[in-house]
Formats: C-alpha cells, sequence, structure tokens
C-alpha cells in the first residue's frame, strides 16, 4: 500500500534556443529548465517530482548529422547537471527525453526519457520504440521497463507516438506499471485535440492506470498536457500557452480499480486474465505472429522512412 502520494509537477514549455549548434541549444535550454526546477521546488514543497516534455533540451533538430552532434551518454555530462539538480532539491526528475548516444555505433541514436531518483540517481532509461519517419530520426528500442518508487508504486514512460500503439502501454501495464508518463511534441498538425486527449484516455482506461502526458506547448508543441485517473477521469490539464501544473496521485487508486473493476465491476485486467485461462485464444493473432496477421497481406507497401518514399506513397 502507498504511503505517500506522487505529487507530479507537469511542466508544459517549449524549447526556446535558436541556436546552430545542437550543443548550445541545449545549454540554452537548460537555463530555462533549471528555473523552473528551482521555481517550482521553492514554491510548493508538496511537489515530489518535475516532469518535462520530450525533445525540450534538444530542441528542433533538422538532420542526421544534428542528431549525433546533439547526442549524448547516459550517463553523461549532461545526465551529471540533471542529477545534481534532481540531488539539490531532492526530487525525482523527468528531464523529458534527450538524444542518446549508442555506444557500440557512432551512427545510432536513441529518444531516451530517464527517471532521476531523490539522490540523484538514473534509475530507470527508456527508449522510445515507435519512431515517426522522417519527422524523427531516432533508433527504435526494444523494451518497456517498469521501476518501482519505494512507499508509492511501479513507474513506466512511453514517448510521444508510443501512445497510439495499445500494445506499448499494455506491456507497461502487465510489467506492473500503476503509473505511465509520457513526455510528448505533438502540435495541432497531428490531429489536434482529438488525436492526443482520446489516446491517453484510452490507455488509462484500457490498462486501469494513471496517464500522465507532458507536451510543448504553442508554437512548438499544442499544449494540452494531461493528466488521467485510472477510470479516466482529467485530474489536471493545461491549454494552449507555456503554463505548469500539479497532479495529486494516489496509486492506492490503481490497486482498488483493478481488483474491484471500473465503474466498480469492469475488472479489464481480471477479465483478460480469466478468458485466457478459460482457453479463449482472443490474442490468436498474437499467437501466430503479429506480422503473419491477415491485415498485412492488404498493405502493398513498406512503412515510408524518407520523404521521397512519402511523395512515391502518395
Amino acid at each position: 500500500m502507498s504511503t505517500e502520494y506522487l505529487n507530479i509537477a507537469m511542466v508544459q514549455i517549449a524549447s526556446f534556443s535558436n541556436q546552430e549548434n545542437p550543443k548550445d541549444k541545449i545549454k540554452e535550454n537548460f537555463t530555462k529548465m533549471e528555473e523552473y526546477i528551482d521555481a517550482i521546488a521553492h514554491s510548493n514543497p508538496a511537489v515530489n517530482m518535475i516532469v518535462f516534455p520530450e525533445f525540450y533540451l534538444n530542441g528542433s533538430l533538422k538532420n542526421k548529422t544534428d542528431y549525433l552532434v546533439a547526442a549524448e551518454n547516459i550517463p553523461g555530462p549532461l545526465t551529471d547537471i540533471l542529477s545534481k539538480k534532481a540531488k539539490e532539491h531532492g526530487i525525482w526528475l523527468v528531464p523529458g527525453s534527450i538524444i542518446e548516444k549508442d555506444n557500440e555505433s557512432k551512427d545510432k541514436t536513441y529518444n531516451t526519457a530517464m527517471l532521476i531518483s531523490p539522490e540523484g540517481e538514473i534509475v530507470m532509461k527508456y527508449r522510445k520504440v515507435f519512431i515517426p519517419y522522417p519527422l524523427e530520426l531516432s533508433e527504435s528500442g526494444s523494451t518497456f521497463p517498469v521501476y518501482e518508487i519505494p512507499n508509492i508504486g511501479k513507474i513506466g514512460f512511453l514517448i510521444c507516438a508510443d501512445h497510439h500503439f495499445p500494445e506499448a502501454a499494455r506491456n507497461l501495464a502487465l510489467n506492473g506499471a500503476e503509473i505511465i508518463i509520457k513526455p510528448t511534441l505533438q502540435g495541432n498538425w497531428i490531429g489536434g485535440l482529438r488525436n492526443h486527449s482520446p489516446f491517453a484516455m484510452a490507455r488509462a482506461v484500457e490498462n486501469q492506470c494513471f496517464f500522465v502526458s507532458v507536451n510543448q506547448p504553442s508554437p512548438v508543441g499544442m499544449g494540452d498536457s494531461v493528466a488521467y485517473d485510472p477510470e479516466g477521469r482529467v485530474l489536471e490539464q493545461l491549454g494552449s500557452t507555456e503554463a505548469w501544473t500539479v497532479v495529486n496521485i494516489n496509486l492506492d487508486e490503481v490497486r482498488r480499480v483493478r481488483e474491484m473493476g471500473f465503474a466498480g465491476m469492469f475488472g479489464f485486467l481480471k477479465m483478460l486474465k480469466e478468458i485466457k485461462e478459460a482457453g479463449h485464444e482472443i490474442d490468436h493473432c498474437y499467437q501466430r505472429g503479429i506480422s503473419n496477421a491477415p491485415v498485412y497481406q492488404t498493405l502493398k507497401y513498406p512503412n515510408p522512412k524518407t520523404p521521397s518514399e512519402i511523395k512515391k506513397l502518395w
């Protein structure tokens, strides 16, 4: 049982640096991040976690060269600074996501989110799995890790486009995640509100967990940072401008809903387990290999990964 609340500051800020050099851009954006961390920690001592959007520190990157220049080791000099900041205020810190170097290949980078403890330790990192090429030039991660915060509960990450895939959130839930935090960078042109909020709500309800999405505001993103509870209720929601707010989360609510069911009777995860144990092949497409599903026999072209491939498709 939880003994503390997880009081999350959702920081909806946009990367403001116009520096040409990706490293200089990180330094300049960090100055604003640091100001927010200090201000939040001093103004509200109840806050024990601060979350920033996807790619806040990196800002916009034009090409593969920019990705390689911006890439950081984890751990490394940048994460050392972030860890020091978390330790200074004794908070859990999710500094959005950054471009991570692949130590085994000079040509590969990952879009990586981290959880930094109040002691300044990187206790979990997650590499984004579903990459929207050619908008982003990262490599795909392959795992869905979960970390248990002592006396509070289990946490997992998604990043931006990951939320479009129910498999991603379900993997986290089945691995024990009770709260999913999603740093994101999503603009109005990507479906607007009909694309962002409903997906976050669905992931919360179907997995009976808290779901927190933190976006960059207009004009870089569309804002709409939002937090849902395990029954799909909005706990906090921001508009389109720069802002921050605090969402108070008690993970005992997840245990209640998973045990007692949505609306008191729909125990989705329990029902899934029982149906499976009864021998019903509700996941036969997964059992035979999802790439062998009939739907793929109707799709003629591979997923486009470059601008020229997109033009050919259209």
